[in-house]
């Protein structure tokens, strides 16, 4: 069975940190930012706003977006990481909130970075066994819980937001998800982890080193399955974690820049909720067209990495 996109939604605080504001509380400045990371400015979610408001708000765009009722939706898979509580899922909270009725099956997964494309998986998997009509997956991210304000390597990266897609099943096999691949290492776990005490650990140089890497071997991998070449992709859509990385991998995978699509500079790494409100982003400004052919790559703690091959 395929599947195609009938919607999406985003949302992003109110609350706009240039690296301006950052030069005020951390020894840092503006050029160094944008020189280093490719990024001018990110939202920051209010002290009393959680990830499930912002899953909720985007939730809601996209439903409005497809002209649809949360009871038409018959699973709800969240990419998140920073949920202000353990249990409950962020995914069972936003079907309350929106009042759902039809006690559909709500669920979170936690791939860091690569999350999203991790619930594109799920999400392919379950229309693949013509188990579900329409699935709504939502990135939602709220990395300024995380942000060590005294670690400038890491504190400058990060925002925070939300984006949902909405799929519905069809009778066409290439359309929608097209295919997926995700991978783990856990071995690399130290590289990039979550403290104790709620902060970012990264050995960024491993970071990047890993990142560009991976990324592009996904990308190649997911191609050579799919059976499509680089010129069939109208898109990349990289995670937004760092220009030099998403500039690095579209190097070694031979994609001019101009087919990349950048928002890391207004967004920053929003882990995973980057991709789908890159995606959301493209879409509202008419960058992305229907009909076109999206690749999706990512790489995120864990290790964890991935790709998604998406007709939208």
């Amino acid at each position: 069975m395929g599947n195609k996109l009938v919607g999406y939604g985003s949302y992003l605080p109110s609350r706009v940190v240039t690296n301006v504001d950052l030069e005020h509380v951390m020894d840092t400045t503006d050029a160094w930012i944008v020189e280093r990371t490719g990024i001018r400015a990110r939202h920051f979610a209010g002290e009393n706003e959680t990830v499930v408001d912002m899953a909720t708000n985007a939730a809601r765009a996209a439903l409005k977006k497809a002209n649809l009722s949360i009871n038409d939706i018959d699973m709800i898979i969240v990419a998140t990481t920073t949920p202000e509580i353990d249990f409950p899922s962020v995914a069972v909270q936003i079907a309350g909130r929106l009042g759902a009725t039809n006690n559909m099956p709500a669920f979170d997964v936690r791939g860091a970075c690569t999350g999203y494309i991790y619930a594109l998986h799920c999400a392919r998997g379950f229309f693949t066994a013509g188990m579900h009509e329409r699935i709504m997956i939502i990135g939602a991210e709220k990395m300024s819980r995380f942000i060590d304000m005294k670690d400038r390597s890491t504190a400058v990266l990060f925002g925070d937001g939300a984006a949902a897609l909405i799929f519905e099943r069809s009778t066409s096999s290439y359309s929608g998800i097209i295919d997926t691949v995700v991978m783990s290492d856990g071995k690399k776990f130290d590289m990039l982890h979550g403290s104790n005490d709620h902060k970012i650990v990264m050995n960024g140089p491993e970071t990047y080193k890993m990142a560009v890497s991976l990324m592009p071997d996904a990308a190649r991998y997911i191609m050579e399955h799919a059976g499509i070449t680089q010129d069939d992709i109208d898109w990349i859509v990289p995670h937004q974690a760092n220009i030099r990385i998403i500039e690095s991998c579209a190097a070694r995978l031979g994609f001019p820049i101009e087919k990349i699509l950048i928002t890391v500079d207004k967004h920053a790494n929003t882990s995973g909720a980057s991709g789908a409100l890159a995606l959301a982003y493209a879409f509202d400004n008419n960058i992305i067209r229907h009909g076109q052919l999206v690749l999706y790559p990512a790489f995120g703690a864990g290790l964890t990495w991935g790709a998604t091959l998406i007709r939208v």
